[in-house]
């Protein structure tokens, strides 16, 4: 590997590592509770005085039967993805899939040795990290 390979592959490596960091960072930094107490609630209130604001410019009422459900839908469903986004690094079936991500990562750096430095030094990474684990 010439010089200007292994100083592309070291910045490629520095920045993985920095997003790994800033990913650390954000799981284990505590999301305030009462801001998500108080969030909640003023949904809430805001979707049981919706109809009443509606009753002055009702129409018919299967009208503002149907746009109350839409709105009331719409909003209901952004607090339940914000849920499901609270932890995405979780074991949930919809969170990221870190192990299978590592895996591919191990998988390109595996063939770029094998290719480029042949099987040994490849066959050494593989019983590197094998016995780390």
């Amino acid at each position: 590997m010439t010089g200007q390979e292994e100083l592309t592959l070291l910045g490629h490596a520095a920045k993985f590592a920095s997003a790994y960091h800033g990913l650390s960072k954000l799981i284990t930094t505590p999301f305030p509770f009462p801001l998500v107490q108080k969030t909640r609630t003023i949904l809430l209130v805001w979707l049981f005085t919706l109809p009443l604001s509606l009753v002055d410019d009702a129409g018919a009422p299967y009208e503002d039967m149907i746009m109350i459900f839409f709105v009331t839908y719409g909003f209901l469903g952004l607090e339940y993805v914000s849920i499901e986004l609270d932890d995405p690094f979780g074991n949930d079936d919809n969170d990221f899939d870190n192990l299978g991500m590592a895996q591919r990562i191990y998988e390109d750096i595996y063939m770029t040795l094998f290719d480029n430095d042949g099987k040994e030094a490849a066959e050494s990474l593989r019983k590197t990290v094998s016995t780390a684990m």
